[in-house]
């Protein structure tokens, strides 16, 4: 019977040590989460920030295709809670005897916000497009 009494109460510090380290794989598993998460939310935002750029190359290269100036095809666009700015340059070059004018499209979408805030994208694309007359 001796025995029993200097065993008494080893199983509370093992029980304790077992919660903290429960707890603090808990804890660490919520913060990875998080960061994948935000990992997620950002490459989401950056493929449609990519998405509003082309939407932006798009309508450029329309209104170039419907009145064959860089004029109709400079300005600033809302697309999908993105900034779109285009800016376009033209150049006319003789080939062989045949006029070609060479566009060329710079595209940026951004979102809102400022570039430090954490969930702030840019994407920017350039388009040449050669039109012969």
């Amino acid at each position: 019977m001796n025995r029993r009494r200097d065993q008494k109460g080893i199983a509370l510090p093992a029980i304790i040590f077992m919660i903290v380290v429960v707890a603090l794989l808990v804890g660490a598993m919520a913060q990875i989460l998080n960061v994948s998460s935000g990992i997620v939310d950002i490459r989401t935002q950056s493929s449609r920030a990519f998405w509003a750029a082309k939407a932006g190359a798009e309508w450029a290269a329309y209104q170039i295709n419907s009145s064959n100036t860089c004029a109709a095809a400079t300005g600033t666009l809302s697309i999908n809670g993105f900034q779109v700015t285009v800016t376009c340059n033209s150049a006319d070059y003789n080939e062989a005897g045949s006029t070609v004018r060479v566009y060329e499209l710079d595209i940026q979408a951004r979102s809102a916000g400022s570039p430090v805030d954490l969930d702030y994208v840019s994407r920017q694309l350039t388009v040449v497009l050669n039109v012969e007359s």
